[in-house]
């Protein structure tokens, strides 16, 4: 019986974590509640604590209710995981399984930053449409449709401003399908001209962004979530462009977690042997 009950108990902590990661993926469920209350009561959510409480939420009860039934207690480690720390072996491939993940995608990574980039020049008021994920384009920007909202991390804030780019034939009610992400609170025009705020008083004006990546579905949930309240139609797919310098190349910032990861996974595996040696002797 208690075998089953912790069996279960497990269970429901794997697909507890599991909820977790998906709400947040996917700004839903619990995840938009907790950062929704954040917003309306504070005017910004917290990333970390937002999923803190989620994790607390879902952890929390599972843990009292299995001790309470005598299942295990999480806060103990499992036995599987108490074995493999207490192996020298394990936990040293463990830390080659990281460094060969590191390398492999460093290696990928500069791969991608020794290619040229071509950019490609968008007129959406042609009627162009973007052939690659790297483009300058040139829209009518609906500033009085911007939303921004304010995320905080390690005692600093970050306010995130997005709106959407069309081409000049667009009309009130049609769907929008680029935004521009951007930390910038104004646009001035390369070749000279008056400066434009962005601001939801902004009037719309013709626009040429900088060198942009193209990402697919790249809209924020909070961002996302207030189009959808203000009844602001979206396409199934929004493009948002992305013209931070380093878009093309944040994502390889695993292969310095994997090589840090993996270098203090086998110096524990070292200090571990050199300790086990140590105690034979004895």
């Amino acid at each position: 019986m208690k075998g089953i009950l912790k069996t279960t108990v497990w269970l429901c902590f794997a697909a507890a974590v599991a909820y977790a990661g998906y709400s947040w993926y996917t700004y839903s469920g619990l995840y938009r509640l907790i950062a929704e209350w954040q917003i309306e009561t504070f005017g910004s959510f917290s990333i970390k604590l937002t999923l803190l409480g989620m994790l607390l939420e879902l952890i929390v009860p599972v843990a009292v209710v299995g001790r309470l039934l005598g299942g295990p207690n999480l806060m103990n480690k499992p036995d599987g995981l108490a074995q493999a720390q207490a192996s020298p072996g394990l936990t040293a491939l463990l830390g080659l399984l990281l460094l060969v993940a590191s390398a492999a995608a460093g290696w990928f990574g500069y791969q991608k930053s020794q290619e040229t980039i071509a950019y490609e020049s968008i007129d959406l008021a042609a009627g162009q449409l973007p052939s690659t994920q790297h483009v300058v384009l040139t829209g009518i920007a609906r500033t009085e449709y911007l939303m921004q909202y304010e995320t905080k991390s390690s005692g600093s804030s970050t306010t995130h401003t997005y709106f959407p780019l069309t081409s000049s034939s667009w009309r009130r009610g049609e769907p929008f399908v680029y935004f521009l992400k951007t930390n910038a609170t104004a646009y001035m025009p390369e070749g000279g001209g008056p400066m434009f705020a962005f601001s939801r008083t902004t009037p719309p004006f013709k626009m040429t962004t900088q060198k942009a990546l193209l990402v697919r579905n790249g809209l924020p949930g909070p961002v996302g979530e207030a189009y959808r309240k203000n009844n602001i139609a979206m396409s199934d797919s929004p493009i948002v462009l992305d013209v931070s310098p380093d878009a093309d190349y944040a994502t390889y910032i695993i292969a310095i977690a994997c090589a840090l990861g993996g270098f203090f996974t086998l110096f524990a595996s070292a200090m571990k042997a050199v300790r086990r040696r140590r105690a034979l002797a004895t």
